[in-house]
């Protein structure tokens, strides 16, 4: 039978790719307080009611995630020749950096996720945990760096405070990002403790 610590170290990893998955592609990680109510003209013209950000648009969206914009409804970064990313992530320049943090953060989970897996059809090795482990943590404070990033642009060009928002509060996917990037240290830490504990190289068996 596996050790229990490389059962809780998957179950843990599994649950992290879960909710990094659901963070990095859901639209919710900035809503406004007032969603808007424009116009039914308005749906024809969806890319242009809510992309402008400005003083005055702040609340020309209802929602936002790391790759999409949700007023009348979702506009994806892809979509009008990236348009949406051109003119309004990339001007802002911090949300373009949460970006590619991100995406690092959960590609690197869900290499290790593969490679856990794999593991499984070979004989434990205690250099594969540590290279699990480190790689975790290496994960880890790439999706804290983002996450950190997202919160504090947020607070301050949209007035965004983690108790009576104003203008706009971080959405649910926000949250989720930090639920994921907690799973990814309690599972970093679990493959760390498996390399040092589980006796050596040549000789680590826990299918005792």
């Amino acid at each position: 039978m596996a050790h229990p610590c490389f059962v809780l170290g998957s179950l843990s990893l599994t649950l992290a790719l879960i909710a990094c998955g659901i963070s990095f592609f859901g639209p919710f990680w900035l809503n406004n307080v007032t969603n808007p109510n424009p116009s039914k003209n308005a749906v024809k013209l969806e890319s242009k009611t809510y992309i402008h950000v400005n003083s005055t648009s702040q609340r020309n969206f209802s929602s936002r995630g790391l790759w999409a914009q949700c007023g009348v409804q979702c506009q994806w970064f892809w979509q009008y020749d990236y348009k949406l990313e051109f003119q309004v992530f990339k001007v802002l320049g911090w949300h373009l950096a949460v970006q590619v943090l991100y995406f690092v953060g959960v590609f690197l989970v869900l290499f290790c996720e593969v490679f856990a897996r794999v593991q499984l059809c070979c004989l434990p090795n205690r250099s594969i945990f540590r290279a699990l482990g480190f790689t975790l943590l290496c994960s880890f404070v790439i999706q804290s760096a983002a996450v950190a990033v997202f919160g504090g642009f947020a607070s301050r060009d949209y007035g965004v405070t983690p108790y009576a928002a104003q203008y706009a509060y971080l959405g649910w996917c926000f949250w989720m990002a930090l639920a994921g990037a907690s799973l990814t240290l309690l599972s970093g830490i679990l493959f760390l403790f498996m390399e040092c504990c589980c006796g050596d190289d040549d000789d680590d068996d826990y299918d005792k």
